[in-house]
């Protein structure tokens, strides 16, 4: 349903590019267990529930809206399986392999968090409305300074402080990079929050939707 949904409102999806791509490589095929549990379960699957929850909070349409919670209810499950992964595994290993995945975990938030939205990936999409991509690049230099970006990292449901939160709660980030990060948000405020993540509500939510669907043959969908 979701990919039917895009395919209709927007048109064929792009595929995946740049830095994404290249990371999504390395993960699939790489060795490491951990660097496929970690890159896959917990910082992807974090900006996809970041992404979600911002979509199912701003959005218009109600069908896209349901769409986010249904999607996020699976997501859920993935993003929540890193965590019990990091629980049960971090604490045990020696610290030099503990400060390797905390070390990698911070570059590619780094990466993605300067390539993620660089109109050099989108140099295609541009094109197409009569744009130069290193002039959108400049203006949005302009725009989105490191104090806007800040401002954003406030909203619960902006990806990048999701997935701050989700290797913070991982104790994948510990005082050694602790630093870094408290550039961006606020790491005592991310500490109080508790192990409720982002779109774990809407999630449950959706749950209990699909139990009502389920048991009423579908005339929830009928009754709304």
């Amino acid at each position: 349903g979701f990919t039917q949904y895009i395919k209709h409102r927007w048109g064929k999806p792009e595929p995946v590019g740049g830095f994404l791509r290249n990371l999504l490589i390395e993960l699939v095929g790489s060795g490491l267990v951990w660097k496929k549990i970690v890159g896959l379960q917990m910082v992807l699957e974090g900006l996809a529930m970041g992404v979600f929850a911002s979509y199912f909070q701003y959005a218009n349409d109600p069908v896209l809206v349901r769409l986010m919670q249904l999607t996020m209810t699976d997501e859920a499950f993935h993003h929540k399986f890193g965590k019990i992964w990091a629980d049960k595994t971090i604490p045990h290993i020696g610290a030099e392999a503990r400060d390797q995945i905390e070390d990698w975990a911070m570059e590619v938030y780094q990466s993605l968090l300067i390539n993620l939205s660089d109109p050099e990936q989108k140099q295609h999409i541009y094109a197409e409305v009569g744009l130069d991509w290193q002039d959108v690049k400049n203006a949005m230099l302009e725009a989105f300074t490191d104090d806007f970006r800040r401002t954003q990292m406030q909203e619960s449901t902006n990806i990048f402080r999701v997935l701050i939160k989700t290797l913070l709660k991982a104790n994948i980030i510990t005082n050694r990079t602790a630093g870094f990060y408290s550039g961006w948000v606020d790491m005592d405020e991310l500490k109080a929050e508790g192990d409720q993540m982002v779109g774990d509500a809407i999630a449950e939510d959706g749950i209990k939707f699909l139990k009502q669907v389920n048991g009423t043959g579908g005339t929830v969908m009928a009754a709304e």
